[in-house]
């Protein structure tokens, strides 16, 4: 998703989810696909995605629990939910959930920037495999 409060965005699609098809980490420009074809460059910090399921699950495990109340627990969980049904539609929705309260944000989504960091710089030989 490119973030919703861009403020320069040449091809006009903040908030709008697309598909990334070319990362170029040494320029930090990502490639992303629209549902319209349209194609935008973007800087890896100017995209937003959900973190993989696993690292939500592991953020309640740990010490997040302690931070939100139980209702945000259950919507975390609910965009969990959404997202490992692989449908888009879905996956939309548990993006736009997740993007609507900073204790949701904080715990279940994360900037492509971020990703590539956590795990693409440590295994350059995989691409990141989720485009949001």
């Amino acid at each position: 998703m490119v973030h919703p409060t861009l403020t320069y965005d040449p091809v006009h699609m903040q908030g709008h989810m697309g598909t990334i098809v070319h990362v170029d980490t040494g320029k930090d420009e990502v490639l992303v696909r629209f549902k319209n074809q349209m194609l935008g460059l973007y800087s890896s910090d100017a995209l937003l995605m959900l973190a993989p399921g696993l690292e939500i699950l592991d953020k309640l495990r740990q010490d997040l629990h302690e931070h939100i109340d139980g209702e945000d627990v259950l919507d975390i969980l609910g965009i969990y939910l959404l997202d490992a049904t692989g449908n888009l539609d879905y996956q939309k929705e548990a993006l736009d959930q997740a993007t609507s309260r900073a204790k949701l944000m904080f715990a279940t989504v994360l900037s492509v920037q971020d990703y590539i960091e956590i795990h693409w710089i440590d295994r350059p030989d995989q691409h990141p495999g989720r485009g949001r």
